[in-house]
């Protein structure tokens, strides 16, 4: 298990690390700038590095408490969550330090006499020549795999024992177990139904996000790059549902083993974590990193709505969903009640739920 986390840690810091390099063109560290001199290039290496050490170091670290200390699995545990904590501040903090000396030299260079482009460029029939994975049908994938767990358990009612285990160490031992109840039998689909309306929902946010592009060129990738994107949110959706739905046949209904559970847990958190990798790296954001020599006219300068490069807050813009700055997909418009409420509600809903089953 040692050996999942570490390689979990390293995902996570090479996330962090590759977010100047995958952002779109235009883009850096949340600043909308075209020129990149010596001194960015050498700020995307030097944020690159050092995200990629602290995770080193963290993985090493790690592998000493495990391995060196014989550390508890409750207090490894607390370890692994800080850790965690510690790769996504450090990332997040030296993102915003970056993101504050790029603005600085923007304004040096407005005072020289650079002009930011305030013109707005929007293809009228982006969205009717774009395609995505059908919603529809992303839906009743889920709803099948749902169906078949709750008919397997209605059918195996008998063999559910009396104590339910919802939580292993590292190393497969139960260390949280509750009552044989209705609601924790079926908590599980319950928080995967919640699941296929977050994620149906961010399917369409694909298609129905404001688009940012600048010329035809930079529509192809743009178009591209959703399209991959929603077949690859398609299959995240589809492994996290089977995931849970392995979860629900070894603790509620016993008919997978810990071990098998685990082999099917290594398996497929393999395929979503190299999913993604291959997303990042051969996409980028908005297509970023799609045909990277070719010479893209100045991007629209709406920074303004930008908070520290990260949020996007516009009380003028009635877009529910915007592509990022910082990392790959789209983000929410942050002025926009109901992206909120979209955001807040299911997090509090699943919160609850766990609540009421511990």
């Amino acid at each position: 298990m040692i050996w999942i986390i570490s390689a979990l840690l390293l995902f996570l810091g090479f996330s962090m690390s590759m977010t100047p390099y995958i952002t779109q063109r235009g883009i850096i560290f949340g600043v909308t700038l075209s020129k990149e001199t010596d001194d960015i290039i050498q700020l995307k290496k030097r944020y690159f590095n050092q995200n990629m050490l602290l995770s080193i170091v963290i993985i090493l670290l790690f592998i000493f408490f495990d391995k060196g200390l014989n550390l508890s699995e409750e207090t490894l545990s607390i370890i692994m969550v800080v850790f965690i904590s510690l790769q996504m501040v450090f990332g997040i903090v030296a993102y915003f330090i970056a993101n504050r000396q790029v603005a600085c030299y923007k304004n040096q260079l407005i005072k020289e006499g650079y002009q930011p482009n305030k013109k707005m460029v929007l293809d009228l029939n982006y969205r009717e020549t774009m395609t995505i994975f059908p919603t529809w049908l992303l839906v009743a994938i889920q709803l099948i795999i749902i169906a078949i767990e709750i008919i397997i358990t209605i059918k195996h009612q008998a063999i559910i024992p009396n104590k339910i285990i919802m939580q292993w160490d590292f190393q497969g031992n139960p260390t949280r177990i509750v009552d044989k109840t209705w609601f924790n039998i079926y908590s599980l689909p319950i928080i995967q139904l919640v699941m296929v309306f977050i994620l149906s929902i961010t399917n369409e946010s694909y298609k129905r996000g404001k688009q940012r592009v600048m010329n035809n060129q930079s529509v192809k990738w743009s178009q591209s790059f959703r399209k991959i994107s929603s077949y690859v949110g398609v299959v995240i959706a589809v492994l996290v549902q089977i995931t849970i739905f392995s979860i629900q046949m070894t603790s509620v209904v016993p008919l997978l083993t810990e071990k098998t559970l685990f082999k099917i847990f290594i398996i497929l958190l393999g395929l979503m974590l190299l999913t993604i990798i291959s997303l990042m790296v051969i996409y980028g954001q908005s297509g970023s990193r799609l045909n990277p020599s070719s010479v893209i006219p100045q991007a629209y300068d709406d920074d303004k709505y930008w908070k520290w490069g990260m949020f996007y807050y516009n009380r003028e813009d009635p877009s529910f969903w915007v592509e990022k700055r910082m990392g790959i997909g789209m983000t929410i418009n942050l002025a926009n009640w109901k992206a909120v409420a979209f955001v807040v509600i299911p997090i509090v809903f699943m919160l609850g739920v766990s609540f009421f089953i511990s």
